[in-house]
């Protein structure tokens, strides 16, 4: 059995090394290539040259590219689609959980919690903000990835500050506006869903001075014991999203937790040191079952 490992990233990064070895040891053939060195060419045979040459097809595409999939990347993915190459996950996945606001419409139409969300555009209605989020406020981008284009607004003073900042910019005249959930602050929670199960929780606390608690920013984290409404809320996100591998983040709501994101290709090597789960082999062995079911 085959499975190629979409990333930017080369074989020896954390994650990749991870997977190579856990899916090696179940007899599957694990290589990493990265999808910006592909060629897409629509017509009647194989639509996919890789560095302009041919290539052997696999039986499975695990796509590690998430929030960073660029159009031409899911382009890519699609035409594995279109050549009946599973991928986990697919192209529609990943264009739903990179765009915050589209898969925060998916879980308020689920009926999931979440914060109170607007979409702002340039001139910003401060008046209408404060009325339908208050302050303090977080705003966002519409897609970033490991805290970027992530921002506190303690009062209405800060948010016309930093909207008249970025009216300046050369940058996206759209953005998210969220009400700032701060039941334990500089804290959330990342929750892993592999194949419809969530295997573990990890609180994540924010270095000093940040409220931002991504691990990659400086954070650190520890295990988080699962219950109820942790594991119905991450599943539930997971499949509103179509996501079969998925790392769900929740904010800590003074009557229980708010989704903050969807993402399609968690890290996790954080997870793997703080909370001593083996992510790897999880993902291994639903890849494992994927392909026995696929063969069939």
């Amino acid at each position: 059995m085959s499975v190629m490992i979409l990333s930017k990233f080369k074989s020896n990064y954390y994650n990749n090394t991870r997977l190579i070895e856990a899916l090696k040891n179940k007899n599957i053939v694990a290589e990493v290539y990265n999808p910006n060195k592909f060629d897409v060419i629509v017509n009647k045979g194989k639509g996919l040259r890789y560095k302009g040459d041919d290539f052997t097809f696999p039986e499975l595409v695990l796509t590690r590219t998430g929030s960073a999939s660029t159009d031409f990347i899911v382009s890519v993915i699609r035409q594995f689609e279109h050549e009946n190459v599973p991928c986990i996950n697919s192209s529609n996945s990943i264009n739903i959980a990179k765009d915050k606001l589209r898969h925060n419409q998916i879980f308020a139409g689920a009926g999931l919690p979440i914060p109170n969300t607007m979409l702002v555009k340039h001139p910003v209605d401060i008046k209408l903000t404060e009325e339908i989020i208050g302050f303090p406020c977080v705003v966002k981008v519409i897609t970033g990835s490991h805290g970027d284009g992530i921002y506190l607004c303690d009062n209405k003073r800060s948010f016309k500050k930093l909207m008249e900042f970025i009216d300046k910019l050369d940058s996206p005249k759209t953005l998210l506006v969220q009400e700032y959930v701060d039941a334990i602050p500089g804290a959330d929670l990342r929750v892993l869903v592999v194949g419809g199960k969530c295997i573990g929780a990890m609180k994540r606390i924010a270095p000093e001075g940040d409220f931002r608690a991504n691990i990659t920013n400086g954070g650190h984290g520890e295990p988080f014991e699962l219950n109820n409404e942790i594991d119905y809320i991450a599943r539930e996100a997971a499949r509103a999203c179509d996501l079969e591998i998925a790392g769900i983040d929740l904010l800590f709501d003074k009557n229980g937790y708010k989704i903050c994101e969807a993402n399609s290709n968690p890290g996790f090597e954080g997870f793997e040191k703080y909370c001593k789960v083996d992510v790897a082999e999880h993902i291994a062995e639903f890849v494992h079952y994927k392909l026995n079911t696929c063969n069939k």
